[in-house]
């Protein structure tokens, strides 16, 4: 190497002529190096903390199989954008899915008079044999105005336009109302926009209206009523599961006092009940910003959770238990349970609520509490209904929390949102939905308790001990001379 910067310096660099030929080899190696990588079209690396440049492995599961035709034409868009880029992927993971970039959109007359499109507009275009989808690129964006930062969804809208085109059939899922429930269309919005970014047709279901559960529902969602139902709806909502209906039953925690008999009845045909009380954990790797009515349950590892339960799991707040009936009863209903979601083993279930102590108090019951469950009844030889259970309802709605001057939503925590999705894609159908989806909002620190104090020991400590080890060797050497 020495003796090639010597040639260089001596023989090269020391005549005009030389030197001047030398650069333009350089200059001409650096273009051709430049088209050999064009002309490959090799993935970019994406150093991305989000992998934001990087298609998710929820895309490529939602396209891989796609075996109907799929052209994306992106106008006015230029060759070397991410938004290009991230298209190309889409042709990596599946060849059918193909992509055509349009500089000037006088080129192709026939989109132009097509899809009504200006000389000067940008737009992505997804299109199959039967129907098509335009996306300006200002719908590529949106803003959260909760940390006042522009979020890039461009995946999230590509992704959607290209399974909204080429699904057979979308899930229906409907929201039952008329009991003060958490609702769909004000307190559950974010969820809600989730449910239809991810090619899910979104109902409210008043009983005491229609005259059953319509046949084309997917999944009844129950969310925390606070009225009691009428024998009426007791009788719909009964032939919705023996006809093996899936319901996703989640709610808050109730009170002593509070009763409910007809609700009980529907939960009575799965041998199970949400008791009145409240969850307190005690194991500081359990619970959030150190409030024990932030737990971070055990998951057990199924479909929906097989990913979750390894990344960072959910976190609940205000979680009530459910409770099962024995073995013999569950058995006689036809009914077996799965339990996915527990407390420590530690945790305390508390029924005097209006006892504030974080300690635990005569009443209390201490032991491992189960948070959520999955209960499958046998209805006969050919049909199943599944009703999923969740002790807890706050976690997906659209209350927002106050965290080191930020205002964030419970869904936005961990895992919450994927854990809600994926739950709702297995009881419907939709397994290739489920994933851990790309995070492109703001990461937010919600370490444990003990993660929050080796933490604090790594960054105070290790500097300091860095720092004495300089003095040492300092000292060392003075002494030394």
């Amino acid at each position: 190497m020495r003796k090639f910067i010597d040639i260089l310096k001596k023989k090269w660099l020391r005549d005009t002529s030389k030197t001047i030929l030398l650069v333009a080899i350089l200059f001409a190696a650096f273009i051709g190096i430049n088209l050999l990588v064009q002309n490959l079209e090799l993935q970019d690396i994406d150093v991305t903390q989000n992998k934001l440049f990087t298609l998710s492995d929820a895309s490529k599961n939602q396209v891989k199989d796609i075996s109907e035709d799929v052209k994306i034409y992106l106008i006015g868009i230029a060759e070397d954008t991410s938004i290009v880029d991230l298209v190309k992927q889409y042709n990596r993971t599946n060849e059918k899915i193909t992509y055509e970039v349009i500089l000037d959109i006088q080129d192709r007359a026939d989109l132009k008079s097509k899809y009504s499109i200006t000389d000067e507009t940008q737009v992505i275009i997804v299109e199959t044999s039967a129907d098509s989808k335009l996306l300006t690129t200002d719908e590529l964006y949106t803003y959260d105005y909760t940390t006042y930062q522009q979020i890039d969804i461009s995946e999230e809208k590509i992704t959607n336009a290209i399974v909204n085109l080429t699904l057979a059939e979308k899930p229906k899922i409907y929201f039952l109302t008329g009991h003060n429930e958490y609702s769909i269309e004000t307190e559950m919005t974010i969820l809600n926009a989730y449910l239809t970014n991810e090619v899910n047709e979104i109902e409210t279901l008043d009983l005491l209206v229609k005259e059953q559960v319509p046949e084309d529902a997917s999944l009844l969602v129950i969310s925390s009523p606070q009225k009691d139902f009428l024998i009426a709806e007791v009788e719909k909502i009964t032939n919705y599961i023996n006809n093996g209906g899936k319901i996703l039953w989640m709610n808050d925690p109730t009170f002593q006092g509070t009763t409910f008999p007809n609700m009980q009845k529907i939960l009575d045909l799965f041998g199970t009940k949400f008791d009145d009380g409240i969850i307190l954990e005690q194991d500081e790797n359990k619970m959030a910003l150190q409030s024990p009515n932030y737990i971070i349950p055990n998951i057990t590892s199924t479909t929906a959770t097989k990913d979750i339960a390894t990344d960072g799991g959910i976190l609940l707040i205000n979680s009530s238990r459910i409770s099962f009936a024995d073995d013999e009863k569950l058995d006689e209903l036809q009914v077996s349970a799965e339990t996915i979601l527990t407390t420590g083993d530690t945790a305390l279930f508390r029924k005097e609520v209006s006892n504030t102590s974080l300690d635990k108090i005569a009443s209390d019951e201490e032991g491992s509490f189960t948070l959520g469950a999955k209960l499958t009844k046998t209805v006969n030889e050919e049909k199943e209904a599944v009703m999923y259970v969740l002790a807890n309802n706050f976690f997906v709605v659209d209350y927002p929390i106050s965290i080191g001057g930020s205002q964030l939503y419970p869904i936005q925590f961990y895992n919450n949102k994927d854990y809600i999705l994926n739950t709702i894609a297995e009881l419907t159908d939709r397994e290739d939905t489920i994933s851990i989806r790309k995070d492109t909002g703001v990461i937010t620190y919600t370490a444990t308790e003990a993660q929050d104090r080796y933490i604090k020991i790594a960054i105070t400590a290790l500097p300091a001990v860095i720092i004495l080890i300089g003095i040492v060797i300092w000292l060392i050497r003075r002494r030394k001379k």
